[in-house]
């Protein structure tokens, strides 16, 4: 059986709500009457699903046969069939979907879509998962660094996604807090394990960001931020991880497409990558 969205969905487990794909809501409401009166409609065709639709969903004011579109049908009966192959998919409707973050001209229907494993109102293209996700880290360890003091900072790769990778990432520079010049090293010369350097003009107070997803589950950036706030930290070495690939591997990305749902573009995979921070706080004595 299909489960719609509900109300609560942000308090679902994350197994369950971590592949989505949007579907109409009189489409999740036909679902859900078909299965509570245990009748089997994945062999039903578009034009019987839709003249049952019309039977079941009476919604004043308007012709469901007039506003359901056959493409609608089409990706109701994929998931279903996701279902049935053992791929655990939550079809979530138009108007749950308004309260979900989604990239730039998303949610589409048809597209399978994954949910950031530490913010449930985020969703990005399955081909793009791992990308966004690692990129999110990333970003919320340079900001803890920057909101911190640092007048200098160093990204490099220790293992897994390097360069290439970093080009196609975007680093947070807040210009409230320094000015910042910042720049991939492309020369031979310089050691290929370099990604970046930031040199910062910082002149705030150690702080941290309001808000943050990633720092709760890193005892490490911890250790640095109580150093940093309590006892006068002057400089860092901090490492971002991506170990876990979430599920969403090669074998998940074989299945979706096989169904004929799409995964947004092309998959890139999951890589172990380790990334090291290191650098230098501004003294806390020069900023008073």
């Amino acid at each position: 059986m299909l489960r719609d969205s509900g109300p609560d969905f942000s308090a679902k487990p994350y197994l369950d709500r971590r592949l989505i794909v949007l579907s109409r809501t009189e489409i999740i409401e036909f679902d859900r009457k078909e299965n509570e009166t245990n009748k089997s409609t994945s062999e039903l065709s578009t034009s019987e699903i839709l003249k049952k639709i019309a039977l079941q969903v009476v919604v004043p004011g308007y012709n469901p046969l007039s506003l359901l579109l056959e493409a609608s049908i089409n990706v109701y009966k994929l998931y279903r069939k996701a279902i049935r192959d053992g791929v655990p998919i939550l079809p979530v409707s138009l108007e749950d979907a308004s309260q979900l973050l989604f990239p730039p001209g998303h949610p589409r229907e048809g597209v399978v879509y994954v949910g950031h494993p530490a913010k449930p109102q985020i969703y990005y293209v399955m081909a793009e998962f791992h990308r966004f996700v690692f990129e999110s880290k990333v970003s919320e360890a340079v900001e803890i660094l920057m909101a911190l003091g640092a007048n200098k900072i160093r990204a490099e790769r220790i293992s897994g996604w390097g360069r290439d990778f970093s080009s196609r990432i975007s680093i947070p520079v807040s210009a409230d807090i320094a000015v910042v010049t910042m720049e991939a090293n492309e020369k031979k010369k310089i050691d290929q394990s370099i990604l970046f350097e930031a040199s910062l003009s910082c002149k705030h107070k150690p702080s941290l960001p309001s808000s943050t997803i990633w720092l709760p589950h890193e005892s490490t950036w911890n250790m640095i931020v109580q150093g940093r706030l309590k006892y006068g930290l002057q400089n860092f070495t901090l490492n971002v991880s991506y170990l876990d690939d979430f599920g969403i591997d090669a074998g998940l990305k074989v299945a979706i497409q096989k169904i004929g749902l799409d995964i947004g573009g092309r998959f890139e995979g999951h890589e172990e990558t380790i990334w090291r921070l290191a650098g230098d706080f501004q003294s806390i004595i020069d900023q008073d």
